[in-house]
């Protein structure tokens, strides 16, 4: 294409150019006149003052209405809230209705327990009225934390006032404490005999439960009473039967200090030759003994006579010392006899 050609093709385009700016200016001014026409509202100089009223009328109306409608929506509410924490209410109050008729009630004259919709009571002591024997229908209660915390503050003053001196229940009771839903009652010798007088003497309650060795366990355990120069044996070599003590003496010969305390345990030998464990009170003072070299020390074991009747035989006493600057802790054995003394004193004066 030459330049003359340029040049008009150039002018026919400048010319397409300007008729399309054309078009788009009368439309742009088509479009503002239409805007202008839409805004164009109603002539407030031209409206009535009744019609003004009206209007504000209505609104005022429409106000109250929207603001009934909010209150009732907020009435609505707080009825059913109130209605929920009722249902609560009588929810926690019937549990707790349930749980407060398993609670016992301990008066100035009397324990009041009710357990599976039947009342046990208890009289003083002093009247030597006691609980009723625990009922099949009550034995499986659950008995709560409050409830036996009354128990046993009525168990410990009972146990005060009880007469079970030179009963199978004297010496017979390590402690008692609340287990699970439970006031155990420890024993050393959990026998028929000891825990009818625990009912008769002290208290019976269903929720009251027994602990302890049903019969004396079996030991031939053996040790020896000298050893590094520290002996172990009985102050005399025989006792009455029917003593509640015996004396031993710890001699210390030894170049060291020796350690010990109140624990000791006793075996006996059987009609059947088998040695087993004395039923004792192993409950003992946490005290610690110094035996200097060259000293000794006396002190007494209780035989329980009481719980299990002693028989004339042989018996053992254990007991453990420790070599303080060793560290070296000896278990210590010696024997010793129960006797009818009074029989052999008699004998030997005819």
């Amino acid at each position: 294409m030459g330049t003359l050609g340029c040049i008009n093709d150039m002018l026919q385009r400048d010319k397409e150019n300007r008729e399309l700016r054309k078009r788009n200016r009368e439309r742009l001014t088509d479009t503002y006149r239409r805007l202008l026409d839409t805004r164009k509202g109603t002539d407030l100089s031209q409206m009535r003052v009744e019609k003004m009223e009206d209007i504000c009328r209505k609104t005022l109306e429409k106000e109250e209405l929207d603001k009934a409608a909010n209150f009732k929506a907020m009435l609505y509410l707080a009825l059913g809230m109130a209605l929920i924490l009722l249902l609560v209410w009588l929810l926690v109050g019937c549990s707790g209705k349930s749980s407060g008729n398993n609670q016992s009630a301990v008066e100035s004259d009397s324990v009041l327990i009710t357990q599976g919709g039947q009342m046990v009571s208890a009289q003083p002591q002093d009247s030597v009225c006691h609980l009723p024997v625990t009922t099949q229908s009550v034995k499986d209660s659950v008995f709560t934390e409050k409830e036996l915390q009354k128990i046993q503050h009525e168990l410990q003053e009972r146990y005060t006032r009880s007469k079970i001196k030179d009963t199978q229940l004297d010496g017979n009771i390590q402690g008692w404490g609340i287990e699970d839903n439970y006031l155990v009652v420890q024993l050393c010798l959990n026998s028929p005999e000891a825990r009818a007088v625990f009912h008769k003497k002290v208290m019976d309650s269903p929720a009251i439960r027994f602990e302890g060795p049903t019969k004396p366990a079996p030991d031939n355990k053996r040790y020896t009473s000298d050893t590094l120069d520290i002996h172990l044996y009985p102050e005399f070599s025989a006792y009455p039967y029917t003593a509640h003590t015996a004396t031993f003496v710890l001699f210390n010969q030894s170049n060291h200090e020796i350690e010990c305390g109140d624990p000791y345990r006793i075996t006996y030998e059987d009609k059947q030759g088998v040695w087993r464990v004395l039923p004792i009170n192993t409950i003992f003072h946490c005290v610690g003994y110094i035996i200097k070299p060259g000293s000794r020390y006396l002190f007494e074991a209780n035989l329980n006579p009481n719980v299990l009747p002693n028989q004339p035989g042989r018996y053992r006493f254990f007991y453990e010392v420790e070599l303080m600057d060793k560290n070296q802790e000896i278990m210590l054995m010696t024997e010793f006899r129960l006797d009818d003394i009074e029989k052999a004193v008699r004998d030997s004066s005819v």
